[in-house]
């Protein structure tokens, strides 16, 4: 589901930060055509949205939304996000979080009921921008049991925020979900959190019983484990282990140099 890219002509081009504008997105989020609406829509949640990285907005996040309330652009997002074509209301759940507010909140929370899959999905994963709500917390929970894995997926790691042992609980669940993406999904989500908090509780995974699904695991505990971990995973990679598949001793033996890597560059210098 998805409009493709509208192609622009090159003597439009000015530059990326121009097109990344506010005025440039105002004009798309109001145009008549649901293909440029729906880039307006991926902008406007660039523009207003946190970073990958660093997980923070923009510095002048606040003067950028407050010159979109002057030109009405909330109530065309809620419109949006309420309107009948399905691609437009899943793209206008990602930027009333990027866009947050009350009334934003209100329309996310309703959207984590919708009917369409991807609607849901981007309902739930924009809700991350409200980490202290605890009809958010609930909300998220829900979600991370949903039937369909692209909505656990975006629960997942909106859940990021939330430090509770519900959460953890629901976290290390989906961390041998089904399915895979929901899995990294579940582990990018616990990097954010305390290790200590959940480090004694990852290990027993190494128990389960499905070994083809222990990848996040390995890529998780790789990057919080301690040097008892590193030791165990040498010995489950170990070529005279004759126990574990062959791939699960490749992961054991990655995940134990990654931990030891880390412990190294950890030590002071001298």
């Amino acid at each position: 589901m998805g409009y493709l890219a509208v192609p622009t002509c090159p003597c439009d081009r000015k530059g990326e930060s121009e097109s990344m504008s506010t005025p440039a997105i105002i004009r798309e989020l109001f145009a008549d055509r649901p293909e440029v609406v729906a880039r307006g829509l991926r902008r406007l949640a660039r523009w207003c949205g946190t970073d990958a990285e660093s997980g923070k907005r923009p510095e002048d996040f606040e003067s950028r939304r407050q010159e979109l309330l002057e030109r009405d652009c909330e109530a065309r997002l809620l419109g949006l996000a309420a309107g009948d074509d399905d691609v437009l209301r899943e793209l206008a759940m990602d930027a009333l979080g990027a866009f947050a507010g009350d009334a934003a909140l209100e329309a996310l929370l309703t959207g984590c009921s919708d009917s369409v899959t991807e609607v849901r999905a981007s309902a739930a994963g924009a809700l991350e921008s409200w980490p202290e709500d605890s009809r958010v917390r609930d909300a998220l929970l829900t979600a991370v049991d949903d039937e369909k894995w692209l909505v656990r997926m975006r629960a997942a790691r909106a859940m990021s925020a939330f430090e509770d042992e519900e959460v953890l609980d629901a976290l290390l669940e989906a961390l041998v979900d089904p399915d895979s993406f929901v899995r990294y999904g579940a582990a990018d989500a616990l990097r954010h959190k305390r290790s200590g908090a959940f480090l004694s509780r990852l290990r027993r995974h190494f128990d389960f019983p499905g070994p083809h699904m222990l990848d996040a695991t390995m890529d998780l505990i790789a990057d919080v484990g301690a040097a008892e971990d590193a030791r165990f995973l040498a010995k489950v990679g170990g070529w005279t282990n004759f126990s574990q598949p062959g791939y699960v001793k490749r992961w054991a033996r990655k995940a134990a140099g990654r931990i030891r890597g880390r412990l190294r560059g950890q030590q002071p210098s001298g």
